[in-house]
């Protein structure tokens, strides 16, 4: 009876509770051993002379920190140990597909979202192209369709992405397949973009695959995830492992190296204790549309930003609701078909990780909320623990600062017995994890076979190393500040990211952001050198990774990757799957091509939709007339007046999307550039008028890919 149970919930989706239950007490009775043992040991040597309230607060601020550094232990190594296992794991999605299943046609309707906000259009839809073929390939792509669902609020970038969409479609033959929609008001972000799609076309399909703008999946891993989803009917989202790709910086490909090395085994450690409980990531990821819409719809918190107001980490949030529905979220395990890109340097990084700060504090509001799984507290606390575990760290730092600063009798030898046996255990619960996943890929090649390639994995591995010691108290520094940035009420606005850099390192940009951390580790050393040398002995590696940040920042920054020496590889470098390959022939394709004047490159389809009629006609066409007359006529004549005869740079932001979003001012906009005399048109027209006549015949080659169309 108990066996059918189990096979009943497996098949549902949902692992067996009993199972479930052990995994999670043989964990976190590991986890909660270690950090028991550590807090013991940190006590015996802080009381050996009676426990003052700095040495408490040290002993407060310890636990936590040592609790984190006990999951991410335990989490490796069960990793470890299921990758190894002679058995797969009995909870794998994977086990729950048969050979029949693959043979199946594919008929719940599966729409493929790209929310976009200011992205790169030639990297967006080169991706999308790669995305689209691939999964044409399978021969199972007939129920899906593509949605890129932009909210870019500048005016040329929004005409690039329309003529884009035309031109994709064009040479895909994917009218009907793939879809465009810019939001006129950007409410609520990513997650309003999301929720706006589901209210108007989510009722239309059975499944909704998530992606970000620097995405890319495999046809092959689609049509997996929605085989797997229906055989269980009990899962709501099922997450994917993205791996990095298409780093060129020192940054990225350490990174993605990484992430392509420890990342596996901590995706199955996770898998294994989380259970039906695992946390969404916003991105590559596929849900089940009908419980995403009933449930998982976010109401603004209490209170204003940065604590309160429009929900920012979204993912967690939805997670949480959708478990609370009565649905599955699990992890699919997996080493190739689900990649995205990374931050290209150390300031990109930081700001990314400023708005995920602020995002994940907001959880502090959920966290002792009503209904919510057990999990779902403890996927919010880990969230929160990210960040705040920085500013601990840094309390820790300044508390042992302050005591080493005040005179204490001599210490008993079982003080230093305790002391010698934490920093052993500390350094094993730091070193290990990685030490056994580096063994692991030198015996088994899971990475690479050739064992040239499983000496060079090693030789990175080390050198990794020595790249996150030196970054690691920087970003100590750095998340301690977005943690009271938010405390304090300050806000993080909505950016777009950069994904990659163009020309050489921005030392002014280094200099702003790093100075400070370096002038903050020369005043700790002096501190240090006045209060105990022996102090300033042991605190020396973190202080010169703040002195040095500067250099450390423009190194990880510069093109210098170690990519001709081997270091550094991953799979996907060396043997590119075919969706990442088609994408990067493509992408080089277009880098080949004569580039524009800067000024015209700023506003190009701004250039565009001016003086092509083809791409007038295409964004009228999209624009949806207004019944109501939002701006003066007069208003929209005198900017028009200026853009012809000053040229776009005299015009702001506001200016632009006005004209663009009214449809006569558009149209006429074109006639009276072209019938205009020289003399009437700025310097930018006269430019742009006789680079058009000089360009391709297709109104967009300059930004995709030249591609055969019958």
């Amino acid at each position: 009876m108990g066996s059918q149970t189990a096979n009943i919930a497996m098949t549902a989706g949902m692992p067996p509770k009993h199972v479930s239950r052990t995994r999670r007490a043989t964990f976190f009775s590991l986890v909660g051993l270690g950090t028991i043992v550590g807090a013991w040991l940190s006590y015996i040597f802080l009381s050996e002379n009676g426990m003052r309230i700095s040495e408490w607060a040290l002993l407060l601020v310890f636990i936590p920190l040592y609790y984190q550094l006990n999951v991410g232990f335990w989490t490796a190594l069960f990793g470890v140990w299921l990758m190894n296992r002679p058995k797969p794991d009995s909870l794998s999605l994977w086990l729950s597909l048969n050979a029949d299943d693959y043979e199946q046609p594919i008929t719940a309707s599966t729409a493929i979202i790209m929310p976009v906000f200011n992205e790169d259009v030639t990297r967006v839809y080169e991706g999308l192209r790669s995305i689209y073929l691939s999964l044409e390939a399978t021969g199972q792509a007939a129920n899906f369709d593509f949605f890129i669902l932009s909210d870019s609020d500048k005016a040329s970038q929004w005409i690039e992405e329309e003529t884009a969409w035309l031109e994709l479609c064009r040479q895909l033959k994917a009218f009907g397949r793939i879809f465009y929609r810019r939001r006129r008001k950007q409410i609520n972000r990513k997650s309003g973009n999301v929720s706006d799609f589901c209210r108007r076309w989510g009722k239309r399909y059975r499944y909704m695959v998530v992606l970000d703008a620097d995405s890319l999946m495999s046809g092959a891993l689609l049509t997996s995830l929605v085989r797997i989803m229906e055989k269980n009917p009990g899962i709501g989202i099922v997450q994917t492992f993205p791996k990095q790709i298409a780093a060129d910086t020192l940054l990225g490909r350490v990174m993605q190296f990484a992430q392509a090395l420890y990342g596996p085994p901590f995706m199955a450690g996770l898998d294994y204790w989380q259970c039906g409980e695992a946390n969404f990531w916003g991105h590559n990821a596929i849900l089940r549309l009908a419980p995403f819409i009933e449930h998982c719809a976010l109401p603004p918190l209490p209170a204003n930003a940065p604590f309160g107001g429009h929900i920012l980490s979204h993912d967690f949030v939805e997670a949480a609701l959708m478990r609370k529905a009565g649905y599955a979220v699990r992890l699919l395990p997996t080493t190739r078909g689900s990649y995205e890109e990374g931050p290209p340097t150390l300031v990109d990084m930081l700001k990314r990780d400023r708005r995920w700060c602020q995002g994940n504090m907001q959880h502090l509001w959920l966290l002792f909320a009503k209904g919510w799984h057990p999990m779902s507290r403890i996927n919010f606390l880990h969230g929160i623990l990210s960040y705040v575990s920085s500013l601990l760290w840094f309390f820790f730092l300044v508390l042992a600062t302050l005591l080493a600063a005040t005179p204490t009798p001599h210490v008993q030898p079982q003080a230093i017995l305790a002391e010698h046996i934490l920093l052993a255990v500390t350094a094993m619960l730091i070193f290990l994890p990685k030490t056994v996943i580096l063994l692991d890929e030198v015996i088994t090649g899971r990475m690479f076979k050739p064992l040239r390639l499983r000496l060079l994995t090693f030789i990175s591995s080390l050198l990794d190393t020595v790249v996150f010691t030196l970054m690691a108290p920087v970003l100590m520094i750095f998340h301690s500040r977005f943690v009271v940035y938010t405390i304090v009420g300050k806000s993080v606005s909505w950016v777009t990211q950069r994904r990659k850099i163009d020309g050489g390192i921005n030392w002014s940009e280094i200099l702003f952001t790093f100075l400070s951390v370096t002038l903050l580790g020369v005043a700790w050393g002096v501190i240090g050198w006045f209060v105990s040398k022996a102090f300033l002995i042991w605190i020396s590696p973190i202080l010169f990774s703040l002195v040095v940040s500067i250099l450390v920042a423009a190194m990880v920054s510069s093109g210098r990757s170690g990519r001709r020496l081997g270091l550094f590889l991953t799979p996907e470098e060396h043997e590119p799957p075919t969706v990442l390959k088609n994408m990067q022939q493509n992408l080089e394709e277009i880098k080949d091509r004569i580039q524009l004047p800067p000024e015209l490159e700023r506003h190009y389809g701004l250039m565009q939709v001016c003086l092509d009629p083809y791409v007038n006609g295409l964004h009228v066409s999209l624009l949806r007339r207004r019944r109501t007359i939002e701006v003066s006529h007069a208003y929209l004549n005198e900017i028009s007046h200026r853009l012809i005869t000053l040229g776009p740079q005299t015009l702001n932001a506001q200016e632009l999307k006005a004209l663009m979003h009214d449809t006569d001012t558009v149209t006429n906009l074109h006639y009276r550039i072209w019938s205009a005399a020289d003399h009437e048109l700025a310097p930018f027209w006269a430019t742009a008028i006789r680079q058009y006549n000089l360009a391709s015949t297709s109104p967009f080659a300059h930004t995709l890919a030249k591609q055969e169309v019958e």
